[in-house]
């Protein structure tokens, strides 16, 4: 039970395996949760308090480079006005050892954008599915899964709901990825500029073992600021009785309104391992242009126009890593007012 237990006190993956989770397709937006936010600082992020889980959601956006290697085809068809036909292809990836990717599924938007269904399987065994509802002003009720008719260990479900009041969020997750997750959340807002927050998950491997994260949400006008402690069981030795301790700091500077820059600082105890990443974010209407350096010896820079064309780049000095890619977007049309 020791290699699962390491596989398992991770985080479950969202994505299982999938590397291609947001889009733009056809005015459809598909996020992310981390993506699912208010602009940067400003009156928006004092208006109404953050989940726990986003309080570092402007690193996150800039920090999570779609990233892929050769070339790459998003087509979509406009089935009806809420419903699309999307297609995925990939030619010349690492990501796969046959060499390429092919994914296709139906992406539903309900007019009034309180009801999203997405789908997507591919020729590589991956399926995968996901719901969101909205309920009322201030309920919010998701499901996935992700499944693999080869890799059985990468299969992961969970289901949550979350909820937000007027300075205060919880939510809660129950998640399936061969063993039992259940977590809950809270944050509160403490000043107009401040939140406080954590949360503890539940899993269900070595009896039961517990992973706690508390934190701190400030801004300032233009300026982002977060920071958390997290308690987790040790992945090198896979045992439940030897925590590991990280603390991660978080700034994101908002220069316009087009330019953001951000840092994250990471240290880790007992181990005493630590790391800096710089990222910058260039934001136009349809398109975004990222970069990301880290100090464990990688560059990653991805360009991403929604409506035409992309690239790719990311280099692994550490691990002689080199990974370039190029995409290619076919949309369809928006509809045409009669004449």
């Amino acid at each position: 039970m020791e290699s699962d237990a390491a596989v398992l006190l991770s985080s479950p993956s969202k994505n299982g395996g999938d590397d291609t989770d947001a889009r733009i397709i056809g005015g459809i937006q598909y996020e992310t949760d981390a993506e699912q936010t208010a602009p940067l600082g400003g009156k928006a992020s004092e208006e109404a308090p953050v989940q726990f889980e986003l309080f570092n959601r402007e690193w996150q956006n800039m920090a999570s480079q779609d990233n892929w290697d050769g070339f790459r085809i998003e087509a979509a068809n406009q089935v009806t006005k809420q419903l699309q036909a999307a297609h995925t292809l990939l030619l010349g990836t690492q990501l796969r050892e046959t060499g390429y990717i092919y994914q296709f599924g139906p992406a539903f938007q309900s007019e009034d954008q309180r009801t999203m269904l997405f789908a997507r399987a591919g020729l590589d065994g991956f399926v995968n599915g996901r719901a969101i509802q909205k309920v009322g002003s201030s309920m919010e009720v998701k499901a996935s899964t992700n499944l693999s008719l080869k890799e059985l260990q990468r299969n992961v479900s969970d289901f949550s709901f979350e909820y937000n009041a007027r300075d205060w969020t919880m939510g809660t997750k129950l998640a399936w990825q061969g063993a039992w997750f259940f977590g809950g959340a809270f944050s509160q807002r403490i000043l107009p500029s401040l939140q406080l927050g954590g949360d503890l998950t539940l899993v269900a491997v070595n009896g039961v073992t517990s992973i706690g994260q508390i934190g701190a949400r400030y801004t300032e006008g233009r300026n982002i600021f977060s920071a958390s402690i997290s308690r987790t069981p040790d992945p090198k030795t896979g045992s439940a009785s030897n925590n590991l301790h990280e603390w991660r700091f978080h700034y994101v500077r908002k220069v316009t309104d087009r330019l953001s820059l951000g840092s994250e600082f990471k240290y880790s105890h007992p181990d005493k391992e630590s790391g800096l990443q710089l990222a910058y974010e260039y934001s136009f209407r349809q398109a975004r242009v990222q970069g990301l350096l880290d100090t464990d010896g990688k560059v990653s820079c991805c360009v991403s126009d929604f409506t035409g064309f992309g690239f790719s780049g990311m280099i692994d000095y550490a691990r002689g890593d080199y990974k370039f890619g190029v995409v290619m977007h076919v949309l369809p049309q928006p509809e045409q007012p009669p004449q």
